[in-house]
């Protein structure tokens, strides 16, 4: 039996059309009521084989790209740029700047836009600018390219919480973005050696400014792969045939799933901005970025005395802590599916102790001074949950997009306000910045748990209504896409 996929555009730039102006025959009007597991497994294994390695493919750029400053630091940009006192942190802080507009203009972009076009072409720009990053000859310089490179790929993180959840059920959300955390890891510890590598190179050209020009060629051959390869909507998914094609939008759109929509729905703004769960989703991403030690490990390690050799080599632990949390997290949620966000704020308990142990032990222990700032660095697994607790949780197209966008304008907040921190004249241990940070992770939990329990509190509303006979009320699934919200969707449940 053949199906022939209704129109439900889930990211590209469509004619809208009014639902009852489609002419579709019974069977085409509703999802299938029954998939079967294994025709879904077979399914959800092609999705896999296309959607997850080109976006891992873009992540892993993205973070190399970020953490070419770093590296860049330790191998002469410093001495070359002549960069004094809070220039560094600047040039860190700016990038930042370029993120926060990024995330307003895809509020509206990405509404017009689909996402293969969207992030592709931004993917090639900002490989572009990575590559420019290698002429600065001062300060004002670098800022001025920093601000760019983040402008451009600020642009990826909301089109991907979009993605996920276009083409996969909640369930599966958090193992897709614990991929999407993994290349960052991997970015950091593999793309630290390969950086280094470049870095090293003595000759007529800088080795950092070689590793700028190489770190930005594969980006832009991952911006052009990404938006040949990567398919509009289900219905041009050359990767699966016609019948996997409606299987693949029924398992996603019996669980509620917002149909893309072109315009934006101010009623949906207006709902948004009145609901306190959206400055929550603000906060958890400040919080988290604000505390992150990422752009500093580099220098800490290297102020303790070790090499830029020892010090590369000295990411690959952090890189494995980092991944362990990754994978407990990951098997936390599928073990307790509803459970996400208590799980969180039980990952934010490591970073935490590691922000304390910083400021209590003396600078000649200096082994155990690297183990704390291994577990500092272990924010990815949150950050993964966060956005699957968003992607499984907020319904409606524009609606979802401001959600992902205020986590970003968190996210970039918070990676503005952290460099600071950092004060010159504390390096390396930074006691000051760490002091901020415990109590940044400690504010997080607290927010994290708020979250969880105005969460809780809907749900059993709606299960008040629903045994009192509320028929829009009871739980079930779908009949297909809609662009109905959250709030106005009343069989829906939160995912806790």
């Amino acid at each position: 039996m053949s199906y022939n996929v209704p129109e439900v555009p889930t990211d590209g730039l469509k004619q809208e059309m009014p639902l009852e102006d489609i002419k579709v025959d019974e069977a085409e009007q509703t999802i299938i009521d029954e998939i079967d597991p294994a025709t879904e497994r077979k399914v959800l294994w092609k999705i896999d084989r296309v959607i997850m390695p080109l976006a891992i493919a873009v992540y892993f750029c993205q973070y190399l790209d970020k953490r070419g400053l770093a590296f860049a630091a330790i191998f002469g940009l410093k001495k070359d740029l002549h960069l004094k006192g809070q220039d560094y942190s600047w040039a860190s802080s700016i990038f930042y700047f370029g993120t926060l507009a990024s995330q307003l203009i895809s509020i509206k972009v990405l509404h017009m836009f689909s996402i293969k076009l969207y992030v592709g072409v931004t993917v090639v720009l900002w490989g572009g600018v990575m590559m420019a990053q290698a002429a600065p000859q001062k300060a004002a310089d670098l800022l001025a390219v920093r601000f760019l490179l983040g402008l451009m790929e600020g642009s990826a993180y909301p089109a991907f919480v979009l993605m996920i959840s276009f083409w996969y059920r909640k369930a599966e959300h958090p193992s897709r973005f614990a991929l999407l955390a993994a290349a960052d890891i991997a970015a950091q510890g593999l793309g630290g050696l390969f950086l280094y590598g470049l870095s090293s190179i003595k000759g007529h050209l800088a080795g950092w400014r070689i590793a700028m020009l190489i770190a930005g060629a594969i980006s832009i051959c991952i911006g052009l792969g990404f938006a040949y390869l990567i398919p509009a909507d289900m219905k041009t998914a050359w990767f699966l045939t016609t019948e996997e094609r409606q299987i693949a939008h029924d398992r996603v759109a019996r669980e509620h799933a917002s149909a893309h929509e072109r315009h934006f729905q101010w009623d949906q703004f207006w709902e948004t901005v009145k609901d306190p769960k959206f400055y929550l989703v603000f906060s958890w991403a400040f919080l988290l970025c604000a505390c992150t030690v990422l752009n500093f490990g580099t220098l800490i390690l290297n102020g303790l005395g070790y090499s830029s050799f020892i010090t590369t080599v000295l990411q690959l632990p952090a890189c494995a802590m980092q991944a362990t949390c990754l994978i407990l997290a990951v098997l936390s949620c599928k073990r307790f599916p509803n459970h996400r966000g208590y799980i969180q704020a039980i990952c934010a308990v490591v970073p935490l102790i590691g922000s304390i142990l910083l400021q209590v032990l003396p600078y000649k222990n200096k082994w155990p001074l690297a183990g704390a700032l291994w577990m500092t660095t272990c924010n990815y697994h949150i950050l993964s949950v966060n956005l699957s607790i968003i992607s499984s949780n907020i319904k409606g197209h524009t609606r979802k997009t401001l959600f992902s966008t205020a986590y970003y304008l968190g996210y970039a907040t918070g990676c503005i306000v952290g460099p600071q921190l950092f004060r010159d004249n504390q390096a390396p241990l930074y006691k000051s910045a760490m002091r901020a940070i415990s109590s940044m992770y400690g504010v997080y939990i607290l927010f994290m748990l708020l979250f969880m329990v105005l969460c809780k509190m809907e749900n059993a509303r709606r299960d008040r209504l629903a045994s009192e006979g509320n028929e829009e009320a009871v739980p079930r699934p779908a009949a297909s896409y809609d662009n109905k919200t959250d709030n106005q969707d009343l069989s829906f449940r939160y995912v806790l």
